[in-house]
């Protein structure tokens, strides 16, 4: 009676440990492996999306009225920073958001940060995004008091806040809904997070 009980405890651990792993066992289907595309592949994916975005920079300037004053706003973690896939600190940028980043603000346009980060570390987040080339034109983030608030409702407010205070946001660009829901966008941007694998 022991041994089958220990018996069926090691059967039932290694049904666990494959689960987790997400080997298979004998007589066991396979489980579906969940694996993040390559770096390249991601750059890729970013890229055919910021050079849309880009295109609509030329045209939305091309257009502007006389002192109008625009913006993009941009997420950081997986949008502006490779935060997943190369982390460190400095954490390198996102090639094609860093090249769309830069293409704006040659045309005029401002460029803003909003992100989840909390801002007990705003100056390495800003020293982080200057260091990689990006012009910071604001970065918001959250307070303690804004880590126990809905981050897609945070986030709306600040571009409610950036557009109060005179711009119009042409473009908003995140790899996550929270970054995009919300409005004050006239165009909004999502880049691939390949089902939640990248936050």
């Amino acid at each position: 009676m022991k041994t089958t009980s220990w018996r069926r405890r090691i059967a039932a651990a290694a049904i666990v440990g494959a689960a987790v792993t997400g080997l298979a066992l004998p007589g066991t289907p396979a489980m579906a492996a969940t694996t993040t595309p390559t770096y390249d592949t991601w750059v890729a994916d970013v890229a055919a999306v910021t050079n849309t975005a880009q295109t609509y920079v030329t045209q939305r300037t091309a257009s502007a009225t006389s002192g109008e004053k625009l913006a993009i706003v941009l997420d950081i973690d997986n949008t502006s920073l490779a935060s997943y896939y190369k982390g460190g600190y400095p954490t390198p940028a996102t090639p094609g958001t860093l090249a769309l980043a830069k293409y704006a603000h040659s045309k005029g346009v401002s460029v803003f940060f909003v992100t989840a980060r909390t801002d007990l570390i705003h100056l390495i987040t800003k020293y982080n995004l200057t260091n990689v080339g990006y012009t910071v034109d604001g970065l918001y983030d959250r307070s303690v008091p804004d880590l126990f608030a809905d981050v897609a409702d945070f986030k709306t407010a600040q571009r409610e806040e950036i557009e109060d205070d005179g711009y119009t946001i042409i473009e908003n660009i995140g790899n996550n809904t929270t970054d995009l829901t919300g409005g004050y966008a006239e165009k909004t941007y999502k880049l691939p997070d390949y089902d939640g694998l990248l936050d």
